[in-house]
């Protein structure tokens, strides 16, 4: 048991990594948004110039075709949030923490692990958008400016942080359908109230620094891309001590 306390947190992300290939949970989940990508970049390519829809060449469907992957962050945070609520779900918790003692490493893992898949479904994500957008010619590169790029730059950025944060929510709430449900009524409510929020707090919220970190110039009283990036990341931060302090003291046996 020494021997496997003492395991570094890089053999752990392999090992979770392995775990995830072997299941079909998250294969589903990538394809599925993946195939949504597609759609979504689609849409605007063949609804072009129709029914006040944006015209080929123009920036509007450029960043219509490009704002495909966004939802994409989305199902990676509920794919943080399976990594953990399984272990408990499937009774894999007992063997992984007596496996394991040290139960922050094995969250960090978690961690890392949704970081590195989110991160790597952002680029294919985006591969799946360019590919639309270029040989449609909705995108192209003489119109790919700074704020573009930057705007790009951060959609990519919110799949790790928003899976990050979903490991947090998941070893916070530990309970599989609480912990699926609630960052998405959380999102769809903050939506549906955005306008009854104090104007303080607005810009605050968690989708108003997303927008932020994607340099959401439609926005009202959004947060500079810095700021927003950092409160994202506080965000998932704190869900992921949280989080870990709820573990710690979690009778798993």
């Amino acid at each position: 048991m020494s021997d496997r306390a003492g395991a570094s947190l890089s053999s752990l992300i392999q090992a979770e990594l392995l775990a995830l290939r072997t299941i079909r949970t998250p294969w589903i989940l990538a394809g599925v948004t993946v195939l949504v990508t597609l759609v979504l970049a689609l849409t605007p390519v063949i609804d072009s110039g129709k029914n006040g829809a944006a015209s080929i060449g123009t920036s509007a469907a450029m960043l219509a075709v490009l704002d495909a992957i966004a939802k994409g962050s989305v199902v990676v945070l509920l794919l943080g949030v399976l990594t953990v609520t399984s272990e408990f779900r499937h009774g894999t918790a007992t063997a992984t923490f007596l496996q394991m003692p040290r139960r922050r490493r094995v969250l960090a893992a978690k961690a890392g692990t949704v970081i590195a898949i989110g991160s790597a479904l952002a680029v294919v994500n985006l591969a799946v958008a360019m590919a639309v957008g270029l040989s449609s010619g909705a995108v192209q590169l003489s119109m790919l400016n700074g704020d573009v790029r930057l705007h790009v730059l951060g959609l990519v950025l919110a799949y790790p942080l928003y899976g990050a944060l979903g490991v947090g929510i998941g070893a916070l709430f530990i309970h599989q359908p609480v912990a699926v449900v609630l960052p998405l009524a959380w999102l769809l409510l903050e939506h549906g109230l955005a306008d009854n929020l104090p104007r303080t707090a607005r810009p605050w919220s968690l989708s108003a620094v997303t927008s932020a970190l994607a340099n959401a110039g439609n926005v009202e009283a959004v947060l500079p891309v810095l700021a927003g990036g950092l409160a994202l990341l506080g965000y998932a931060a704190l869900a992921l001590s949280l989080g870990a302090a709820r573990v710690l003291r979690r009778d798993i046996t």
